[in-house]
């Protein structure tokens, strides 16, 4: 086991055929102090666990289920077989099949129906888990009306956390869903639907067929998620350490997933201004008056939502993008002044517009770069202007 002081070199375990770990973008390798523990409290099967500030890896116990890949806000755990392309390729070779729906189902549950559903109109995953919601509304964008996901015995087969993973995601799917006008449903269900089930009589369905050609683009977007964003093996200098950049900050990293759901939000269309909950995004607030202007959250922040801004006359702040910010809680955890918090909601409309908000601060007493940032730094610790250099 190992402390998450010494975190760094203890995920690399992690990586199997099933999962690839990028250590940089892991909120805990860029900040000790970060509050994350999203893979270890999602694991379903134990692989991932965290107790008494130890996090452990029993990579012997990992399934493939890629629900920490899910839950992981950074995208530091990226799922394969299927990864996330051939995921969606399948989805929509399955909606096409079965007339516009889609069903997804957990494989034991298909194991037990063996013989009795077509195979063609369902996706069988390890774990309700792996599904995510650039999935799910990839498919409401391309006109599909229902998606079910079937889930079996959870409790009874141990994985029952990939089920909370799963009705988490489903509930910001529909969240989205509905701010932008969608009537696109999202169910968990306990059987599989009628639709995908054989019967003694499949003949040919005249209004099935007539539909498969009137969804625009199903097909062809099952063809092209297929052959596009392969896995890529990481290059082999790639940093043991995570650098900080020329501006004061760490690299900056957008994951595919929040873009691929920002695309697919756009062709929905413009949404409701209204306030939305969802687990993917959050709205950070700074306090101006208690921050000291250390800019620390800009500094760790990994996809760049909060950034840093020096006007011509020298005053100086952050910037923050709602649309970028994925949630994780590392500006908050690192904050010395607890200035900065972080709302659960926000709004529909500033994911899409490209909303700034900017916090103007005071200059620190003590900057760093300061060849006397000791001394200030004692005199505030110490409320005293009676000390001195020699």
């Amino acid at each position: 086991m190992a402390v998450l002081n010494s975190v760094f070199g203890l995920l690399e375990r992690l990586e199997n055929n099933y999962i690839t770990v990028h250590q940089n973008r892991c909120i805990v390798v860029r900040n000790r102090n970060a509050s994350c523990r999203r893979c270890a409290e999602a694991c379903t099967s134990g692989c991932i666990s965290y107790a008494d500030n130890e996090l452990t890896i029993s990579p012997e116990k990992c399934i493939g289920c890629g629900t920490c890949a899910t839950v992981c806000p950074t995208c530091a755990l990226e799922a394969h077989k299927p990864d996330d392309a051939e995921l969606r390729g399948e989805l929509f070779t399955a909606a096409k099949a079965a007339g516009g729906s889609c069903t997804i189902a957990c494989v034991d549950v298909l194991k037990e129906a063996e013989g009795s559903y077509d195979r063609a109109k369902v996706v069988g995953i390890a774990c309700l888990g792996r599904v995510e919601e650039s999935a799910l509304i990839a498919l409401a964008a391309a006109g599909v009306r229902r998606i079910e996901l079937v889930s079996g015995d959870c409790e009874g087969c141990g994985y029952e956390k990939g089920l909370q993973t799963a009705r988490s995601v489903c509930e910001s799917a529909t969240t989205l869903l509905r701010a932008w006008n969608n009537d696109a449903e999202v169910h968990i269900v306990n059987e599989l639907p009628s639709s995908v089930l054989l019967t003694e009589e499949t003949g040919y369905d005249e209004g099935r067929r007539a539909f498969f050609f009137a969804m625009k683009g199903l097909a062809g977007r099952a063809m092209g998620y297929a052959a596009q964003e392969q896995p890529e093996e990481a290059e082999a200098d790639e940093p043991a350490r995570v650098r900080v950049m020329s501006d004061g900050t760490l690299p900056h990293f957008i994951p595919d997933r929040r873009e691929r759901l920002l695309d697919c939000l756009s062709e929905l269309g413009e949404p409701q201004d209204v306030l939305i909950e969802t687990r993917l995004w959050g709205h950070v607030i700074i306090d101006t008056g208690l921050c000291n202007g250390c800019r620390m959250c800009a500094t760790f922040c990994p996809t760049g939502a909060i950034s840093k801004y020096v006007n011509r006359d020298r005053t100086s702040g952050v910037a923050y993008r709602p649309r970028d910010c994925v949630k994780c809680g590392c500006c908050a955890d690192i904050c010395p002044e607890d200035a900065l918090s972080i709302s659960e909601e926000v709004f529909a409309v500033d994911l899409l517009s490209g909303a700034v908000e900017r916090y103007e601060m005071r200059p620190m007493k003590s900057p760093p770069n300061n060849p006397h940032a000791i001394l200030g730094a004692m005199k505030g610790l110490l409320k005293s202007d009676q000390i001195y250099e020699r």
